[in-house]
């Protein structure tokens, strides 16, 4: 039996960055990387020769359960699994309905089914560390749609580490915040949501420091000062308070998204 970890988004600027710790993690065979393009897994094999690309799209039905034969068929030992899938989501006016399912498919569903299709092959000391986002910390006007999908994600997250308690595996939940650059690379059918990017840290320190908490056995993750500050202001805030901070302190343009009538 092969000792592996499993990687989704690993093509990404995080996911490539988890690729590089955990490459030379002792006793573990192959790294699966998984994601969309083919093309970008096999270029992962530059960072280490223990990569097996696996295309898998985790918003598809048919390429999950494909991916959950591939592990019945080689049953491996996950030793980690990462979840690091996901896409941001500042929709225009009028942004195409695919689009917004995709939000949340990618980053709440695909890493649900994950988790489902690998907890079977994941042992006692094991680990399964999903990213979430600060998103997840409050409704996040103009930008709802991707924080209602990451609220999901590590509520899922909580109720799964009780419920694999017995078992001995650990489950973490990272929540970074703004990362750069890939964060604040916005494509044709969104909008810009902030000009002044508050607490902006690099995938580097989000995968080092989810990694060194997870080992330790937190529950959740705070990649920066900032995200920590802000997960208990508005954790002992009234609701008002909670919208107007996320519409006017992380957003400036709030009012001139609601002029447009931006879709969420």
């Amino acid at each position: 039996m092969s000792n592996i970890i499993v990687l989704t988004g690993a093509a990404g600027g995080i996911g490539k960055e988890f690729l590089k710790i955990m490459k030379d993690e002792k006793g573990i065979d192959e790294i699966w990387c998984v994601g969309r393009t083919l093309s970008k897994l096999e270029a992962l094999k530059e960072i280490s020769n223990k990569v097996v690309p696996v295309a898998c799209d985790v918003t598809l039905d048919e390429d999950l359960l494909a991916f959950q034969k591939l592990l019945e068929e080689k049953n491996p030992r996950i030793k980690w699994l990462i979840n690091c899938a996901g896409t941001r989501a500042v929709y225009k006016p009028n942004a195409s309905l695919p689009r917004l399912l995709a939000t949340v498919r990618t980053n709440l569903v695909g890493n649900m089914a994950m988790c489902y299709a690998c907890i079977p092959f994941i042992g006692r000391g094991d680990h399964i560390l999903n990213v979430s986002s600060a998103a997840s910390f409050q409704p996040l006007p103009s930008n709802n749609s991707y924080a209602a999908a990451k609220v999901g994600l590590r509520f899922f997250s909580k109720g799964l580490e009780y419920e694999l308690k017995t078992r001995g595996i650990k489950v973490t939940c990272s929540c970074p915040g703004w990362v750069a650059p890939e964060l604040m690379e916005f494509k044709e059918d969104e909008m810009k949501p902030i000009e002044r990017l508050p607490g902006v840290t690099t995938p580097e320190h989000v995968a080092k420091k989810s990694i060194r908490q997870a080992r330790r056995g937190k529950s959740i993750v705070f990649p920066t000062l900032k995200v920590h500050a802000d997960y208990y202001i508005i954790k002992f805030s009234p609701t008002k308070f909670i919208l107007w901070y996320a519409a006017h302190v992380e957003t400036d343009h709030y009012k001139d998204f609601i002029k447009t009538g931006i879709l969420t």
